[in-house]
């Protein structure tokens, strides 16, 4: 496949070219069916990283959150206990 053909274009431009400009079956519209499903692999790929980001960010938060919540634990219980 050209790379030329796919640079620069978004995933709503090579549905666009799909349709007006090539045959089903032909070698053109496979290369560009192909182009249309690495447009859509690079936005998942980009999506799972985000997610992935987001997730081990809450993991800090919830760690953080814990670690609050088994203090308060441990101080109350020591009052309970002296009291």
């Amino acid at each position: 496949m050209n790379d030329n053909y796919i640079k620069g274009k978004n995933k709503e431009d090579l549905l666009k070219d799909l349709y007006g400009t090539s045959q089903p079956g032909s070698v053109v519209h496979e290369q560009q069916k192909m182009a249309i499903f690495v447009r859509c692999t690079e936005d998942l790929e980009k999506a799972i990283h985000e997610l992935k980001k987001k997730i081990n960010f809450l993991d800090v938060a919830l760690v953080i959150a814990t670690c609050v919540g088994a203090i308060a634990t441990a101080l109350m219980a020591y009052k309970a206990f002296i009291a």
